[in-house]
């Protein structure tokens, strides 16, 4: 079968996965600049901080453009100690890289808002994930926005999710993870690496106005 761009544009376009280190500074942070709304726009020094930290960045090129990136790190983690997570992005941006890492740490997916750049998404999470397995990680986990729970120019909000958000506050279980997959970030991530649930984080970016400031903790057996 022949994989198709968003909106059944045709043929997805085809990407050349590279790595992207403090030496491409420049071109990342014009991706930046364009690929996230300025209140959550990473500075140049804190990609510079996240780099001398250990911090590792992939992006995907496509005709010699720049359309998309991914960062990550490596981490120590388990599912069992949810206390440990970091509360807010900023520090789970920047943990420093142990000794005894075993997890995969994504925390930022930038992407061109065009029918090329949001394609690049899943060969970018593909290839950080395979990153992850290649020095011996053997689980990940990511923040997943929920911009269906106010909605933004690409997402209308829905119902489903305010409520999901709604109960947990008022009674502090975990939802369904059925429940979850009514946001497309959700559902897209569930699809492409079978990740779950782990936690729900309040505030953990105030500044994303689409998701309320909130994260699910999402956890993948590598």
């Amino acid at each position: 079968m022949t994989a198709t761009a968003p909106g059944g544009a045709g043929p997805a376009p085809r990407f050349e996965i590279v790595a992207m280190g403090p030496e491409k500074i420049d071109a990342i942070m014009e991706l930046e600049a364009v690929a996230f709304d300025p209140a959550i726009q990473a500075s140049r020094e804190k990609v510079e901080r996240r780099f001398a930290l250990g911090h590792q960045m992939l992006g995907a090129v496509h005709d010699g453009r720049l359309v998309g990136t991914i960062a990550f790190s490596a981490t120590e983690f388990s599912p069992d100690a949810l206390d440990d997570i970091p509360r807010t992005f900023d520090a789970y941006s920047t943990q420093p890289v142990p000794a005894d890492a075993n997890t995969l740490c994504l925390y930022s997916i930038g992407v061109l808002q065009d029918s090329r750049g949001l394609a690049c998404t899943p060969p970018l999470i593909r290839a950080a994930l395979d990153a992850g397995r290649s020095q011996g990680l053997v689980a990940g986990t990511a923040d997943g926005p929920l911009p269906s729970l106010n909605g933004n120019d690409q997402v209308r909000a829905k119902p489903e999710i305010r409520r999901l958000v709604e109960n947990f506050v008022a009674t502090g279980a975990m939802p369904p993870a059925g429940e979850f997959l009514h946001d497309p970030v959700i559902a897209l991530y569930t699809r492409l690496t079978g990740c779950r649930v782990l936690a729900l984080l309040p505030d953990f970016i105030p500044e994303d106005t689409a998701s309320g400031g909130w994260r699910a903790l999402l956890y993948v057996d590598l």
